[in-house]
């Protein structure tokens, strides 16, 4: 019993952090990268890239539906601030969804870089 116990309290720790975007048992598919801009609004989710030169949208999770939006998974210095308008820049992503037309896909994201920020 006192073995099985320790086990749980080593177990514990790593289920209780947030999963990284690549290697995420969610995602589907292999990430890929996206120039778009990043937005936070009203909804769910509520951060969401859109793809520049496209007609869809991104929806930034931590698993496939649009409910998982509370605690998106995110690179920890990536953040839009404060008076930004939007955040454009090249967007490492990988899918918890299929791509659909009319529907927003659900993506974490790995990594941005050549980021520029509008106010």
């Amino acid at each position: 019993m006192k073995h099985l116990l320790a086990i749980a309290l080593l177990v514990i720790p790593v289920f209780g952090e947030q999963p990284k975007c690549k290697g995420n048992p969610k995602v589907m598919a292999a990430g890929f990268t996206v120039h778009g801009r990043a937005t936070f609004g009203d909804g769910t989710p509520a951060l969401r890239i859109w793809p520049v030169g496209t007609k869809s949208l991104l929806g930034v999770t931590a698993g496939p539906i649009a409910d998982d939006a509370d605690d998106p998974i995110v690179p920890k210095n990536f953040g839009i601030p404060n008076g930004a308008l939007a955040v454009y820049g090249n967007f490492e992503v990988c899918p918890f969804t299929p791509e659909r037309q009319g529907y927003t896909r659900m993506v974490c994201i790995e990594s941005a870089s050549h980021v520029i920020v509008k106010r």
